[in-house]
C-alpha cells in the first residue's frame, strides 16, 4: 500500500517522458506508445537460447540445440539488439544510465507471463565479481530485475556468486567465451529441486547463461530459465 501511494505521488511529481520523442509517457514508462512499437521486437526466438528464427520456421528449436540441448531450459528475450536498445544497455553498463534500467526492466515486466504466487519463481540477476561491481558500483542486471518486486517475486543475489574474474565477453571470440566462464559460478547453497529465471541484458553465444544454469542444476535446481533483454543474431559480436 505505502509502496503504491509513493508511485502515485511519483507520477504526479515527475510524469514519465519518452526518451525518444519527449512525449508524454505511458504509465510507469518513460516511453510513448507510438515509440514503443516501433522497438525491435524479437518476434520469435529459439525457445532454448532466443536466437531470431527465420519467418515461417515450423521448429521450436535452432538447428544448434536441436543437435544440443543446453542447460538453459528456457530463454526469452524482448528485443533483438539493435537501436535503440542496444545503445540504452551500453549506456546503463557504462554510463550509469539507471533511468534505462528502469525502462528497460518494466518493459520486461510489461512483457513476461505472470506466474501464480505459488508457482513463482526465484529470480536471479547475473551475479558480477566483487572487483567489476566495485568498478561499475552496481549490477545491471540487478537494476534490471529491481521492478518484479512490485509484483511480489523473490530476487536473490547469494544464491549463486561469481568466484572468478574474468574477460569482458564482449571482447572475446564466440569460440573463446565458453572456456572464459567455465567453472567461473559457485552456488551458495545445496538446491532442493526448484524453479530459477535468469535475469541479464544482453545475449550473444549463451555462454555465461548456459554456465550460470549449469552450476544451479549441479546444486540441485529443478528448472533453470532466462530471461533478457536482448538477443543478438548468431555470429554477430557486441562492439
Amino acid at each position: 500500500m505505502v509502496y503504491q501511494c509513493l508511485k502515485f505521488v511519483q507520477s504526479l511529481l515527475f510524469p514519465p517522458v519518452c526518451r525518444l520523442c519527449l512525449a508524454p509517457g505511458l504509465p510507469d514508462l518513460d516511453l510513448c506508445a507510438a515509440c514503443r512499437d516501433e522497438l525491435p521486437w524479437l518476434d520469435r526466438g529459439c525457445e532454448c537460447c532466443a536466437a531470431p528464427l527465420p519467418e515461417g520456421a515450423s521448429a521450436a528449436l535452432c538447428p544448434r540445440c536441436q543437435k544440443r540441448r543446453p542447460p538453459l531450459d528456457r530463454c526469452r528475450a524482448l528485443f533483438q539488439y539493435r537501436k535503440p536498445v542496444d545503445a540504452w544497455i551500453q549506456a546503463l553498463k557504462f554510463n550509469r544510465d539507471l533511468a534505462a534500467a528502469r525502462l528497460l526492466g518494466g518493459l520486461l515486466l510489461e512483457h513476461m507471463p505472470e506466474a501464480p504466487g505459488d508457482s513463482r519463481p526465484v529470480l536471479i540477476p547475473v551475479p558480477l565479481h566483487r572487483a567489476r561491481l566495485g568498478q561499475r558500483g552496481y549490477n545491471q542486471s540487478l537494476e534490471i530485475a529491481r521492478p518484479w518486486r512490485s509484483r511480489g517475486y523473490r530476487i536473490d543475489t547469494r544464491l549463486c556468486r561469481r568466484r572468478r574474474s574474468t574477460r569482458a565477453q564482449s571482447e572475446l571470440p564466440a569460440d573463446a567465451r565458453r572456456g572464459n566462464v567455465r567453472d567461473a559460478f559457485a552456488a551458495t547453497a545445496e538446491l532442493d529441486g526448484g524453479h530459477f529465471v535468469l535475469i541479464d541484458d544482453v545475449m550473444t553465444t549463451g555462454a555465461t547463461l548456459n554456465e550460470l544454469a549449469r552450476t544451479l542444476k549441479r546444486a540441485g535446481a529443478r528448472r533453470v530459465d532466462a530471461w533478457v533483454i536482448a538477443r543478438t543474431a548468431i555470429g554477430r559480436r557486441i562492439s
